[in-house]
Parts: structure tokens; sequence; C-alpha cells
């Protein structure tokens, strides 16, 4: 049969690949004998030409083998494997630039809002209530929560403070003047 296996031709083109290793499996896979010159041929394969699609079809073939012929297609793929490329060094990163130093000094963030910096500019007795925060003049609306009797706080928005200035204008209920215009 190792005659059977060197008689076998070897194929030209990626078409003819699956054929010829099911031709050489179908003739070595049950006399261990002949395994020797299995390997011979799928080594010259796999190390040939058509190494790439050889490699894929004899994996997948060798999964459907039984185990100990498997075993010996896996050293076969182990042994004919293409070497791994080097690793390639991550380039070093470059320093990052000094900042340069701000010529105009940043508006200072906003922080936490306590009561001392409010200013009440609205109060309706229904329970509406608008503040004014002393230092950077943002609005806030306070108003009475329905569901749980408790009051609620939250700041507006430039656009809804000159709508609320706007529905308001001529209401009794403003206590001092805005500071960006009159109400």
């Amino acid at each position: 049969m190792t005659t059977e296996i060197n008689a076998i031709a070897a194929p030209t083109n990626e078409g003819e690949v699956k054929d010829y290793i099911a031709s050489l499996l179908r003739a070595a896979r049950h006399d261990e004998a002949h395994w020797p010159a299995l390997t011979t041929a799928l080594t010259t394969l796999l190390t040939g030409d058509l190494s790439s699609i050889s490699r894929e079809l004899l994996t997948e073939a060798a999964r459907k083998e039984r185990l100990d012929f498997q075993w010996t297609l896996d050293e076969v793929l182990e042994s004919t494997a293409p070497e791994a490329p080097e690793p390639v060094a991550p380039p070093a990163p470059e320093p990052e630039p000094e900042p340069e130093p701000a010529e105009e000094p940043q508006a200072p963030t906003p922080g936490p809002v306590t009561p001392e910096d409010l200013q009440v500019i609205y109060d309706d007795p229904r329970g509406i209530m608008i503040h004014e925060h002393l230092t950077d003049q943002r609005w806030f609306l306070t108003q009475i929560n329905p569901n749980t009797g408790q009051p609620q706080t939250a700041e507006l928005s430039e656009m809804h403070k000159v709508q609320v200035r706007s529905e308001l204008m001529g209401s009794p209920y403003w206590v001092n003047k805005p500071s960006e215009g009159e109400a």
C-alpha cells in the first residue's frame, strides 16, 4: 500500500488538493505501517506552493478521523507549521508636550450652591420661587412637588430664563429686580 500512496499524483492546483488529501488518508488510515509514507507525502504537500489551502483542508479532515490517526496528522501539521513572526515592539510613546500657560484665566466652574449664594427675585404664594445666584446670575426655580409636598429646585437654562422672564413680566410677585435686566 506504500506504493499506492506514492502512486497518487500530487495536486497542481487548489481544486485538486481536497481530493489528494482524501486519497492519501483513505490509503493509509487503517494500516499504521503506511503512516510514515503518508507523513512524507503530507510534509511535501504542506511545505509546497499549495501549503496554505492544504493546511486548512488537512486540519478539517483530521478532525473527522479516529484519535490515534488524528494525532499523527496533527504532528505533521505542527512540524510543518510556518514560524511565527517575531513580535514587533511597539514604538516608544512620545513624550507629551508641556501645556502652554494660559494667557487668559478661565472662568471658575460653578461649585455647589448654598442658600447663602442665592437671592429671592420672585415669590409667588402659590408655591413658585425663583432665586438668582449672587455671583454668576444663574436662576433656580423652586416649586412644591404635589406628590410629596416637598420643595424641588432646578437650575434654569438661559432659554428658560428668557421664557420665564417674558411670561411673568408685569407680575406683582417680583421681589427684587433680576440683575440681567428688568422683569
